[in-house]
């Protein structure tokens, strides 16, 4: 899941291409996130936290113009299971897209010719930063 968003979101190509790569990016962040939320974990109130920026930032880009479709109206897409992937795996991975996501946003916001769209990007690209700084083990 998260190879195909990075894939994605690397590889967008204008506004409406960006926006939707990143809502896919916070949408697969969240599905990741989410199975590794254990109580007894050092790491729960970050991935907790994580996963309200991922939902922040995707409801930020829900609100720009340039979003194809409606994807807080649409029917939710199919998820796949889930990898069982170690709680530390998914923060790297899921902090990796995250700084990809920052980076496209921030670059897309100093391009789009709309403000709402503008904000859109700087208020998604914020929510990307925070879960770097949650999940992210450099220094």
């Amino acid at each position: 899941m998260t190879d195909t968003a990075h894939q994605r979101l690397q590889e967008a190509d204008g506004l409406a291409a960006v926006l939707d790569a990143a809502y896919e990016a916070f949408e697969g962040m969240l599905s990741v996130i989410h199975p590794v939320q254990d109580p007894a974990s050092d790491q729960f109130a970050a991935f907790v936290m994580a996963a309200a920026s991922a939902a922040n930032g995707r409801n930020a880009l829900a609100l720009a113009p340039s979003l194809p479709g409606h994807p807080l109206l649409a029917v939710p897409a199919e998820r796949q299971p889930w990898s069982g992937e170690p709680p530390e795996r998914v923060a790297e991975v899921v902090a990796g897209l995250s700084h990809l996501a920052a980076e496209r946003l921030a670059d897309a916001a100093a391009s789009a010719p709309d403000t709402s769209d503008v904000a859109a990007c700087r208020d998604a690209a914020q929510s990307a930063r925070e879960i770097c700084g949650l999940l992210s083990t450099r220094p």
